[in-house]
């Protein structure tokens, strides 16, 4: 399988050069040069598989002859190890035909779980191979964060950097980002936004001090993590009519690959025949697929903070497939958008979009009203990033017939003070785990790449 940059398709690596990595050397992220193709009746075969089992038969077109079969599958199986389900990620019925995808089993209770512990798995086996040592790095709001500390955080060959902003990340996941007291964590408080740490995250990546490291992302801009969940999808669709039933997907839209995800998961033969994009009033994805312009905008705290941003690095592979895998078209559009902060796409490839997705912004009254309905009707308890989710599909599917599922990328635990406060009943969240060890916290301005590039450099 060969992997190519969204800007320049003459950039061509190979799957462990992209484990390896955060983001393509000229600025564009890596995607595979053809999709694998898979039939109805071979997916058909594949919904009694395990978790782990289905996970193989979906990812080994994408990692080719890097990884032995037999290698593959053990830490496939050893990446699904932690999840505390049975069957990893269950469905829930909340209405006639309307389910929730609960991807929020793992060791952190977020979907962010998934690719972690993948991405730990796969990065260990090539840094053992090459004989390198690398930082993974990253911005958080949370979970991401989380997800990413606890899954590397004892891998011999990692240091793990993570930046999150100081004032922008829910009570919770900052008691257990300030709880982490590892001498392979280093977390950087910013004086600024999510997307400014995105930013910082993105500058590192062209102007890396380390050279004696290997530079890996943590967030979906590195391809495992869209790798990942591909197979939400075809868990779901495959539990759900053995991929010979049309189904729909509302996707919170706490970050972008999950669509991306489901839109080339259609594209390798899925029967998907709609996607909902859920945002919070921070609703710049709804205003691309409403409006067709996408901007970067100033955004607001809500009740579900997972949401709060309008940077989302995966609408560079979407624009790549909409533009017939034109590099030059997307480069053009991301340098434009990088220089003025907005975008609008070309109205043919708009429309092609707008032929499976859809999307909806919202507001918080109506996300803590979901919440509460849904427990008073079925006893089912959601965190309100869900809420959105459910909201959106409930309100916005196309057909009564197909299926629709939303992604429960967040445990309900995780919002226990808002569920308390709404007098719905949760498990108690679970305590942050300490480590031993110095701590290793740094308070930044985003713009100070100076001292980060000093901090690094010592690492």
């Amino acid at each position: 399988m060969r992997y190519v940059s969204t800007r320049n398709s003459a950039i061509q690596v190979d799957f462990e050069k992209v484990v390896l990595s955060g983001i393509a050397e000229d600025g564009g992220l890596f995607v595979p040069f053809e999709l694998p193709l898979f039939e109805p009746q071979d997916m058909a075969n594949w919904s009694i598989l395990p978790y782990d089992e289905l996970a193989f038969r979906v990812m080994s077109p994408f990692v080719g002859g890097a990884i032995p079969e037999v290698d593959l599958k053990r830490m496939l199986k050893e990446a699904s190890r932690r999840f505390s389900h049975r069957s990893v990620a269950p469905l829930h019925q909340v209405d006639r035909n309307e389910w929730v995808l609960e991807l929020f089993h793992g060791p952190t209770r977020s979907s962010k779980d998934f690719a972690a512990q993948l991405q730990a798995q796969l990065v260990q086996y090539f840094l053992h191979k090459r004989q390198r040592r690398a930082v993974v790095l990253g911005a958080t709001n949370g979970d991401t964060g989380l997800a990413a500390i606890e899954a590397f955080k004892h891998c011999n060959d990692t240091v793990v950097v993570v930046f999150y902003p100081a004032s922008g990340v829910p009570q919770n996941q900052l008691q257990h980002l300030q709880a982490v007291a590892h001498p392979n964590v280093h977390t950087f408080a910013v004086n600024g936004s999510f997307d400014e740490c995105q930013t910082i995250v993105n500058r590192l990546f062209r102007q890396w001090p380390c050279t004696q490291h290997e530079a890996i992302s943590f967030n979906s801009s590195n391809w495992v993590s869209v790798l990942a969940q591909l197979v939400f999808y075809f868990h779901a669709v495959l539990q759900l009519g053995g991929a010979q039933r049309l189904i729909g997907f509302s996707v919170p839209a706490a970050s972008f690959a999950e669509v991306y995800a489901g839109y080339i998961a259609q594209k390798m033969g899925l029967p998907i025949t709609q996607m909902i994009v859920a945002t919070n009033q921070n609703d710049a994805l709804h205003q691309l697929f409403l409006k067709n312009h996408y901007s970067r905008l100033r955004t607001n705290k809500t009740v579900s903070p997972a949401m709060d941003l309008s940077i989302f690095s995966n609408l560079e592979r979407f624009l790549w497939e909409l533009y017939g895998h034109d590099d030059q078209a997307v480069s053009a559009l991301m340098a434009a958008f990088e220089s003025s902060g907005e975008m609008t796409i070309a109205n043919e490839c708009w429309l092609q979009a707008r032929m499976i997705i859809d999307s909806y912004a919202v507001s918080d009254d109506e996300t803590l009203e979901e919440m509460t309905s849904l427990y008073r009707d079925t006893g089912y308890v959601i965190d309100p990033h869900t809420a959105t989710g459910v909201l959106a599909a409930r309100l916005y599917r196309r057909s009564l017939v197909a299926p629709m599922v939303t992604l429960g990328e967040i445990s309900p635990a995780k919002s226990a003070v808002l569920l308390g406060e709404l007098g719905i009943g949760t498990p108690a969240p679970h305590s942050p785990l300490a480590e031993p060890g110095p701590a290793q916290h740094y308070r930044i301005q985003p713009d100070d790449l100076d001292t980060i590039h000093q901090l690094l450099g010592a690492l």
